[in-house]
């Protein structure tokens, strides 16, 4: 899938990432807040990492949860400019999963996990890729 407009002329640096789709017992979401914009628990790849190494990591970094992945959703790309006016083209990877005990408190400050309806979740999610594979990991589409 593919979400975002891809201008011409434009050169778009790829962010190979991994993402999240956290629910409760009564079907609310695991949502980051970050500089006031909604995201799925998740983010970059970095070097040497396999999507659950990458997941686990980012989970305890952003939730101070551990994660245990579940099952694979899909793959989107989304072409998006950051606030700093880049243009990135975010190749990102989707998996269900849970959340495990606490492990500490998160090591990101600046990320704030925040447990909503899919409702909520749907509007604020900062990109279209997270709401497509929010609804497809939850067997709304």
């Amino acid at each position: 899938m593919q979400f975002g407009e891809v201008m011409k002329d434009v050169t778009y640096r790829k962010r190979e990432s991994v993402y999240a789709i956290v629910w409760d017992e009564n079907k609310n979401i695991a949502v980051m807040i970050q500089n006031g914009k909604a995201f799925l628990p998740g983010g970059g790849i970095e070097t040497g990492e396999d999507h659950e190494v990458c997941l686990k990591r980012e989970c305890i970094e952003e939730t101070g949860f551990t994660f245990q992945m579940e099952q694979f959703v899909g793959h989107a790309k989304q072409y998006f400019q950051t606030s700093q006016g880049e243009h990135l083209m975010n190749d990102g990877y989707f998996y269900t999963g849970s959340f495990g005990k606490d492990t500490n408190e998160p090591l990101d400050q600046d990320h704030e996990l925040v447990w909503m309806n899919v409702d909520q979740a749907e509007k604020l999610l900062f990109h279209s890729s997270h709401v497509w594979a929010l609804r497809k990991g939850l067997g709304l589409d």
